[in-house]
């Protein structure tokens, strides 16, 4: 709560001093027109901001794939919201249940070498850059401009201003808590690494099986445990059990996580709360899927997770309440694929999942 207002109370300080600095230089001094002013002004300027608002996430992403270029990383993927483009297959993909928690992202993997002598901090705060510099060519280009057009130039340079911070600033896994944290300790650092790698490998549609163990050795060191990286590398070994139908090790992995990390702290959280949610109901911990359940409808980002997912919604259905009729209809709105797709796509554990689940209404 505390580094949440001291957050908040830095974008308003920050607002302040560059609107009111402008204001003097420019030799305003008539500030009662502050309070006249044009009532269709107002929802016609938020739009403006609000669409503005894709365009420096546009610019942001550009700048990691810029500095991770100069840094000689290759691209992965880039993605804006729902759109994402892939480089395996050099195609504009429409995601349907994009994160909520992700506005956009560039994806790119590590040059080779010995990840102790790697370069990241570029990468990572190329974003953060090209917004700063973006609000800093805006907000000095209001100087030469009269004062009404110049304000305009001020206000929109806020945006950049704002994303710069809420990046910058270390929170959850955004770009300054991944530079802060790659720096503490070369632990840190190859999770990082590897974590690149690991997506590489997933947006090539590698099998999960498929990927060397030695990626997984870390759920083993307490060395590791030390850092939020490793919280990725515990939902790629609970989906890659899950692609194998071992939901013993699958249900195993999400205890492990939750005994040896502050789950409730990590970004991985909604996905945790809906995979424990499935796995209770495949084992038949009725009270404590409710009990998720419960909670998962009292929280709306949570919701959004829960409706996106006919599949963990089709076993909760099905195994604690014994609806039948439920479990069919949730998973017949499931992928399109789930039943009819080639043995190419067996590599999806998405399918393979719902598959699995069909084939108790099957007889």
């Amino acid at each position: 709560m505390k580094n949440s207002f001291l957050r908040i109370a830095s974008y308003i300080a920050i607002t302040i001093i560059m609107v009111y600095g402008y204001l003097i230089a420019k030799g305003f001094s008539d500030w009662e027109l502050l309070s006249s002013f044009e009532p269709l002004l107002i929802p016609m300027l938020s739009v403006g901001l609000f669409l503005s608002i894709y365009v420096h996430i546009l610019l942001h992403e550009g700048g990691h794939f810029l500095f991770g270029k100069l840094s000689g990383y290759r691209l992965v993927s880039f993605q804006i919201r729902h759109f994402k483009y892939s480089q395996s297959d050099h195609r504009l993909h429409h995601i349907q249940t994009a994160s909520p928690m992700l506005a956009g992202q560039c994806l790119m993997a590590p040059p080779k070498g010995d990840y102790a002598e790697l370069p990241y901090r570029a990468y990572l705060l190329g974003g953060v850059l090209t917004n700063a510099l973006t609000g800093a060519a805006l907000y000095s280009s209001a100087y030469l401009m009269e004062l009404k057009v110049g304000s305009l130039f001020v206000l929109f340079s806020l945006v950049p201003v704002w994303i710069a911070l809420s990046n910058l600033l270390p929170k959850a896994q955004n770009d300054g808590a991944l530079v802060k944290e790659a720096s503490r300790s070369l632990h840190a650092r190859e999770l990082l690494f590897r974590q690149l790698e690991m997506a590489q490998l997933i947006e090539d549609k590698v099998p999960f099986t498929d990927f060397p163990d030695a990626y997984f050795a870390c759920l083993r060191d307490p060395q590791y445990q030390k850092s939020f990286l490793v919280d990725y590398f515990y939902m790629v070994a609970y989906v890659r059990a899950l692609g194998k139908l071992n939901f013993e090790e699958a249900d195993s992995l999400l205890q492990t996580f939750s005994d040896n990390r502050p789950v409730k702290e990590s970004v991985y959280w909604p996905i945790y709360l809906m995979e424990s949610l499935f796995c209770d109901a495949l084992f038949g911990r009725i009270g404590t899927a409710e009990e998720k359940y419960s909670q998962i409808q009292a929280q709306p980002v949570l919701k959004r997770y829960w409706s996106a997912n006919n599949r963990i919604r089709a076993a909760y259905a099905f195994f604690c309440h014994a609806d039948i009729e439920a479990a069919k209809n949730l998973l017949g709105k499931g992928p399109t694929a789930a039943e009819d797709s080639d043995q190419d796509s067996d590599n999806s554990v998405e399918l393979r999942l719902y598959r699995w689940l069909n084939s108790y209404f099957e007889h």
